[in-house]
């Protein structure tokens, strides 16, 4: 008997019937589609024919009347819709698996997928497969608008990735203000002209880096800038290096907006006070970040535009950033009265921030001609009990005295209460020329600050021990900083940081293997470690640095031959390769070695080169090198270098989202 049809077949499925096996057939028949999206209506005569055979009649049949075969189908369909199983029964009963594997997940774990995928092209190839996923992956492609010019031929760059955001009204307005590449050519009559497309609703985090195309060019480059903050309206992070009184307005009518960090040094064609003076009526922002030392300085302008946003965001502000200058450190100024005009109530409290859980400061005087209430107007408005992060860079007058109420402050305070956990201080003296005997007498209510209490997993000093070669010997580090270091024995991550290997005759102190070790022995946690090492025994380094069996992140900020060079065009790869070999003989015994089963380490890291570490590391496209196999032995590792392709542009004309990052990963 003849297999029955593939239409046949699938009638039998929605029906929940058998397929009637073929004994003459030795191969069955293809299994039906799984994705069957449009079904033929079942009749009540189908499900006859289906459950019975076909006979021959040569009697004439009685001619039913046209109402019984109406009732007839409608009873027919009734009871095979009460019968009829799911698609889904259906495919699981005949063992069939859905080709899309990424329709099983919920969109909440799509999406936190996707936001973790760097490609684009394969973004927008899975958007086309389906509405579901066009519907989740759209938001996360358009979630971030990040912009940088420095060369007026990235014009166009900027421009295919705005115009999208754009109306076709504001298209045709920049077209007519300047023709450029990149813009588009041809608008549909049937879309209406003032629509603002719907991508530009996904917009929540915007990065303005550098605009630098040229003095012709930047104005009609800032226009554009100004037209996509009109429609970005559930805007909620913007990062500006660039800002013009309209894109201020703009910024200022955002009723979502939580994070706002300006880093700018001049006003676009005006001052830039004036340019920001409407983002004074900002209120109920999360994070704020003001770096600006220029003449024009934002943080104690007369306009009181940071103090505005911060008085309009005290139950909020969870982050606070400050760079200026010794001359422009009073942002708190009259800032008891302040509090008490807006609400009497409030001087009952003893602190005013009631959110805040990061402070960074920098360049900020606390003490001396027009900054007399810096230090006090700073410990009413914050708690720092209740810090998990502080950093305090470039401190100037009156950092002895403010770390000394730091210190009685932690000190006395009761078991439990502080909060701090990551701490970044500038270590370097009130003079660069000074020996580093006398700075380390400067620093000594620093370390006492550090040693008041224990609670920190993350410990960042800058410039320590900065000392003249050509008088002094390598200090390294000092046994009073690895005394209050080691109070700390929940250290996960220890950095020493240089701003370079140093100028003329000063250099950056190298720590020898010796100290290495103690740090190894003391702090088991130690996950991400930063050093200058001493070169002289390189050996003893790496048996040091076996010792810290949680290590994942080795960090070499400075070392002497990057300095000499000594013939070496890359020492940094010599350096690491050289640490590489001697963990590996350092590694214990062991007949087949695997670089995991001895170590967590699977970075390292130099001023000019970073590498993964691991047994089995497969070449990545988008990196211009192969991995590296390194040999110590019978053992060997691999190393990935993570440089990328020379024709990789996208940093040309990307702004740099550090702080952007930081506050999406913010956990407080």
């Amino acid at each position: 008997m003849a297999a029955p049809r593939r239409s046949t077949r699938l009638r039998n499925i929605d029906l929940g019937v058998a397929a009637e096996t073929d004994k003459t057939a030795t191969v069955p028949g293809p299994a039906p589609a799984p994705g069957v999206s449009k079904k033929r209506k079942v009749s009540g005569e189908d499900v006859q024919e289906t459950t019975e055979p076909k006979r021959k009649n040569t009697a004439r049949t009685k001619k039913v009347p046209a109402k019984e075969k109406v009732k007839a189908k409608a009873e027919a369909k009734t009871n095979v819709a009460a019968t009829e199983p799911s698609v889904d029964n259906a495919l699981q009963q005949h063992g069939q698996v859905p080709d899309d594997a990424l329709s099983v997940l919920p969109a909440e774990i799509l999406e936190t997928i996707l936001e973790n995928v760097n490609h684009p092209p394969s973004m927008v190839k899975l958007a086309c497969t389906s509405k579901r996923h066009y519907s989740i992956v759209m938001p996360v492609l358009h979630k971030r608008i990040s912009v940088s010019i420095g060369f007026w031929q990235h014009i166009p760059h900027l421009i295919r990735q705005i115009e999208p955001h754009l109306s076709i009204a504001q298209k045709k307005q920049l077209k007519r203000e300047g023709k450029y590449k990149g813009q588009q050519e041809k608008f549909s009559t049937l879309l209406d002209p003032l629509a603002v497309p719907s991508c530009a609703d996904y917009v929540r985090q915007m990065v303005i880096g550098g605009i630098d195309p040229g003095k012709k060019h930047k104005p009609f480059v800032m226009r554009y800038v100004e037209e996509v903050l009109k429609n970005t309206s559930n805007l909620e992070v913007i990062d500006a290096c660039e800002l013009t009184k309209s894109m201020s307005e703009s910024i200022a009518a955002k009723k979502n907006l939580k994070a706002l960090r300006l880093f700018v040094s001049h006003g676009g064609s005006g001052d830039l006070v004036d340019q920001a003076a409407p983002l004074a009526k900002l209120g109920n922002l999360e994070h704020i970040s003001i770096l600006n030392r220029s003449w024009d300085n934002l943080v104690t302008s007369s306009e009181n535009i940071l103090q505005s946003m911060l008085l309009n965001s005290l139950s909020t502000l969870k982050s606070l950033e400050v760079g200026t200058s010794v001359w422009y450190s009073d942002f708190l100024a009259d800032w008891e009265d302040q509090i008490k005009a807006r609400d009497p109530d409030a001087m009952e409290r003893a602190h005013d921030f009631t959110a805040l859980k990061s402070l960074s400061l920098s360049g900020v005087a606390l003490a001396g001609e027009f900054c007399e209430n810096v230090m006090p107007s700073l410990t009413r408005a914050v708690d720092f009990l209740q810090l998990r992060e502080l950093t305090l860079k470039d401190l100037r007058q009156g950092k002895v005295t403010f770390f000394k109420h730091l210190e009685d402050l932690f000190r006395g305070a009761e078991k439990g209460t502080v909060q701090l956990r990551k701490l970044s201080l500038d270590m370097s003296g009130d003079d660069d020329s000074q020996s580093y005997v006398t700075t380390e007498y400067q620093v000594e209510g620093i370390y006492r600050f550090i040693a008041s209490f224990d609670t920190l997993t993350t410990l960042e000093l800058a410039e320590h021990n900065i000392y003249n070669s050509a008088v002094e010997s390598n200090p390294g580090l000092s046994r009073r900083l690895l005394q209050v270091v080691l109070n700390h024995k929940e250290l996960e991550t220890l950095r020493f940081t240089y701003r370079g290997s140093g100028s003329g005759d000063y250099r950056t102190p190298h720590v020898p293997a010796k100290t290495v070790q103690i740090l190894m022995k003391n702090l088991v946690n130690l996950r991400t470690f930063e050093f200058a090492p001493d070169e002289d025994d390189l050996d003893a380094m790496s048996r040091a640095l076996a010792r810290g069996k949680n290590l994942e992140t080795v960090i070499i900020s400075s070392f002497p031959s990057e300095v000499r060079r000594d013939g070496d065009p890359t020492p940094w790869i010599r350096i690491t390769n050289k640490l590489l070999t001697g963990l590996m003989e350092n590694a214990g015994s062991g007949d087949d070695f695997v670089w995991e089963n001895f170590y967590k380490l699977n970075r390292m890291k130099t001023s000019w080169h970073e590498c993964v570490v691991g047994s089995d590391l497969k070449r990545q496209r988008d990196l211009a090198y192969k991995p590296v196999k390194i040999t110590q032995g019978d053992r060997a590792v691999m190393c990935q270098d993570l440089l990328g392709k020379p024709n990789n542009k996208q940093h040309y004309y990307k702004a740099f989202d550090d702080w952007v990052e930081q506050i999406a990963r913010y956990k407080y």
